[in-house]
């Protein structure tokens, strides 16, 4: 993941950290808020710029020299500030960022992160400059694609940023978006309320009432003004001291789900406990997850507004190690606890000394060494070679209330949950090979069993030995956003002017025109009706085709015969395709014309395979075998 950070040096004003935001003067004032250096300024060294002192901009003198001494803005080469500039679009999303602490040193491997994971979408839009900002915001949930379409694509990124787009960049920025959409029947107190696009009233609703923005004078927003510098200087300024952002990047060392408390100490040893509430955002490399996922040993970024925890980003991935295995037996010598485990992936028992903070809990509540008998099943966290947290549960364990959230199709079939205790809360457990299913009170297969199914599991030593699920259906008709084909297909759908995401099993049922076809013969645009169960497409009515012939040929590096999936990694690449194939509707044969089946087909056996591909989408017609 380690890549050099790309800096934004075409802007000259350096952020530092806290919450984006816009605000305007007040009624008296002509203008509003932060100030953004062009890419062609260079930046001034001094607090005092000789262009604000006139009455003109009193109202932003004090805001522009306290966000230039604090170091988050700065002027030009000519110790000007050029206040009445435009700021543009680009720019503005820029500060906004470094407001949230894009470029704050606490934030340095988030960043890494943040790249990682929005690079591919940021390139289509050619910048020269802001990357590292717009990555950032993305990251942290304040962009989203359709908000890069609207102020980066083409020249808009260069357009002056408009009032009512500040307002709306601010309150997603402030994660105000949820609670600003949720306010109904908003009603602006402002004489040009009708000038403000229907979009954006609820975002300028709550910027205003957050005291980032405010009219224009004689009651007037003015939405579609543009935002000038000295603006921008007021609305950062204000958004600083109202969000009091702080960045601390410690390793944790222990979590306490009933207090809801999460231990970490600093590089030189300091520790600190962070209270999080159920507003806490909290994430591990980008994903987001429960408290009760968070390990010990890995660093984390914590972020403070005040008292109050907004979010806690893990940027390591891994403690110093993992064991999963077998509790056996514990002891104590001369005051210091060791535990002996057996773990999964050995026949030796492995003995290890616990950490004087140690974090233990049994079936997700808080516990201790002694709550632990032979057998139970035990994860333990290493950190400088001592147990830091040890969790466990016993060898037979019954799950009620679970959601299914997530299935992982491979060798080895996995289900992560959702759950109301924070024990069972986002964990993935394996499943037997010889699990038995049942759904609404019918005994079925596993390929029967859906994202947002309701379940009870019951396990063995960590492994699920039994499905009891429940489930409901629905009709919905809605038109294609777009489509992923692959072991774990899924179908974005717009219904009623919302976006809906369905995944789609092996086993769908769809019909084209009246006629049975498949997934490779949708496209997006494609009106259709579908039967949903739980989270999962059960059957899909269309009236439009559109497929291509295709083929790939390599070597097998995966099957999967409950799903009907080979995966082929074709000659000199060093990825794996997938191909959808199934007895009854895939022909398999050997290169001499033997007649085979799914099952004959082995990993290391190089095929070729021909088919239809449509969306990106490959279903196998004909297997051949070349090698065996």
């Amino acid at each position: 993941m380690k890549r050099a950070i790309k800096t934004a040096s075409a802007i000259l004003l350096a952020l530092a950290m806290t919450t984006p935001a816009f605000a305007a003067p007040t009624d008296t004032d002509t203008t509003t808020d932060t100030p953004i250096a062009t890419p062609t300024a260079a930046p001034s060294t001094s607090t005092r710029f000789t262009d604000i002192n006139s009455e003109e901009f009193a109202w932003a003198k004090s805001y522009i020299n306290d966000m230039a001494g604090k170091g988050f803005i700065s002027g030009y080469e000519d110790n000007t500030f050029r206040p009445d500039n435009d700021v543009t679009r680009l720019e503005a999303l820029s500060l906004f960022a470094r407001a949230m602490g894009s470029n704050d040193s606490a934030n340095t491997e988030l960043l890494e992160i943040a790249h990682d994971k929005f690079d591919s979408v940021i390139k289509e839009y050619g910048l020269k400059w802001g990357t590292d900002e717009i990555a950032y915001l993305m990251y942290k949930g304040a962009l989203k694609k359709t908000d890069l379409d609207t102020y980066l694509k083409d020249d808009e990124k260069d357009t002056p940023m408009k009032r009512y787009e500040a307002a709306i960049i601010i309150t997603k920025a402030m994660g105000g978006e949820e609670k600003a959409l949720s306010e109904l029947g908003v009603v602006l107190d402002y004489t040009d309320a009708r000038e403000v696009p229907s979009n954006a009233i609820q975002y300028v609703s709550y910027a205003t009432d957050a005291g980032i923005m405010e009219g224009m004078g004689e009651g007037l927003f003015s939405p579609n003004t543009a935002v000038k510098r000295s603006q921008m200087a007021v609305m950062l300024s204000r958004t600083v001291d109202k969000t009091n952002y702080t960045f601390e990047k410690n390793k944790i060392t222990a979590v306490d789900t009933e207090n809801k408390t999460i231990t970490a100490t600093n590089s030189k040893g300091k520790e600190t406990q962070y209270t999080y509430t159920d507003s806490t955002v909290i994430k591990s490399l980008g994903d987001e997850i429960q408290a009760s996922r968070l390990v010990s040993g890995v660093e984390a970024v914590f972020v403070k507004s005040g008292n109050t925890l907004v979010s806690v980003d893990t940027v390591s991935s891994e403690p110093d190690r993992t064991i999963t295995g077998r509790f056996v037996n514990s002891s104590v010598k001369s005051g210091v606890v060791s535990i002996k485990i057996k773990p999964d992936d050995s026949e030796e028992n492995e003995t290890y000394e616990c950490a004087s903070n140690i974090s233990v809990t049994y079936d997700g509540s808080p516990a201790t060494v002694r709550s632990f008998a032979d057998g139970d099943v035990v994860t333990v966290n290493l950190v400088n070679g001592k147990i830091a947290s040890l969790a466990g549960e016993s060898k037979t364990t019954t799950i009620s209330g679970a959601t299914i959230e997530d299935m992982e199709i491979g060798d080895d079939i996995k289900i992560t949950i959702s759950h109301g205790n924070d024990a069972y809360n986002g964990k993935t457990y394996a499943v037997s090979s010889d699990v038995v299913v049942k759904k609404n009170t019918s005994t079925v297969d596993l390929s029967s069993i859906y994202k947002g199914d309701k379940v009870t599991l019951t396990l063995k030593y960590g492994v699920i030995t039994q499905i009891n699920a429940t489930s409901s259906t629905k009709v919905i008709e809605g038109t294609i956003q777009s489509l992923t084909i692959a072991t774990k297909s899924i179908m974005v759908v717009k219904v009623d002017n919302k976006e809906q995401t369905y995944e789609i099993p092996s086993g769908v049922q769809i019909l084209i025109n009246g006629e049975e076809k498949t997934l490779y013969d949708f496209r997006v645009g494609d009106i259709v009706k579908l039967t949903v169960e739980s989270d999962a497409i059960t059957k899909i009515v269309a009236t439009s085709t559109q497929e291509s012939s295709g083929s790939m040929s390599g070597v097998v590096t995966g099957i999967n015969t409950s799903y009907g999936v080979i995966s082929v990694q074709p000659e000199g690449s060093t990825d794996s395709k997938q191909a959808f194939c199934k007895d009854g509707n895939t022909t398999f044969v050997t290169a001499a014309g033997i007649a085979k089946k799914m099952k004959d087909i082995k990993v290391g056996q190089k095929v070729e395979i021909k088919g239809t591909i449509s969306g990106g989408v490959f279903i196998g017609k004909l297997v051949v075998i070349v090698s065996e």
